[in-house]
């Protein structure tokens, strides 16, 4: 008789792992790194309102794969109805703008473009072709130069910078122009700009110089 109320229990228990998920309604809640979630993410999460805890999950799972602003996320169930989304958002740490669009596309490390928006505090590299879409990525030239504006922001706190005929120009302060090649090692090229820009500075030489080129093997003073 034990036997037989061990298995039925088992069987009950197992049923009711099945059945549950099919049976309980949801509410999705969604949480980010930066508390909320992006609004075109929390639009789509919020069809699922309401939906069983299984269709839920998976519909879910189906919408956030190919989100390309989404490094990776997880699901947790918590009673009694609610569906924790928590996402980890790409973050942008550069824009690009275009004589050609009145838009900036906010990319992130890697050269993937996130969005498209009217302004932004983040350094700003002007380029003279088409932005590309949100989701696509820009160049192997336009994310050296990204690497390399980046660092400037973090050392000199110049946020515009321009590309022209094949470099990426900025204009430090002390109105130094810096040319920059759009290929190399962007590390070496930034350590050497410090180097440099450091060197004129402390020996009072500002005002004698107009340009440093990194183009070449051995940097140019003008």
């Amino acid at each position: 008789m034990k036997k037989i109320i061990t298995i039925v229990g088992i069987i009950l228990l197992s049923g009711s792992l099945i059945i549950t998920p099919l049976l309980i309604k949801v509410k999705v809640d969604c949480k980010s790194q930066y508390v909320e979630c992006p609004q075109q993410i929390t639009d789509k999460l919020n069809l699922f309102n309401g939906k069983s805890l299984f269709s839920a999950k998976k519909g879910i799972r189906k919408i956030l794969k190919p989100e390309y602003i989404i490094s990776d996320y997880s699901l947790q169930f918590k009673i009694p109805n609610i569906l924790r989304v928590e996402l980890l958002v790409k973050k942008a740490v550069a824009a690009f703008t275009s004589s050609k669009s009145d838009t900036l596309d906010l990319v992130d490390n890697e050269g993937k473009v996130l969005s498209t928006v009217q302004n932004s505090a983040l350094p700003t590299i002007s380029i003279e072709e088409d932005l590309p879409t949100p989701g696509q990525s820009v160049s192997a030239a336009n994310l050296f130069a990204l690497n390399l504006a980046s660092g400037i922001y973090q050392m000199y706190q110049v946020g515009q910078s321009h590309i022209q005929d094949g470099s990426l120009l900025v204009e430090l302060p002390g109105q130094i122009r810096v040319i920059f090649p759009l290929d190399g090692d962007s590390e070496i090229l930034l350590g050497s700009l410090r180097l440099i820009y450091s060197k004129i500075k402390e020996d009072g030489n500002l005002a004698g110089y107009s340009q440093i080129d990194l183009r070449f093997k051995n940097p140019v003073l003008r």
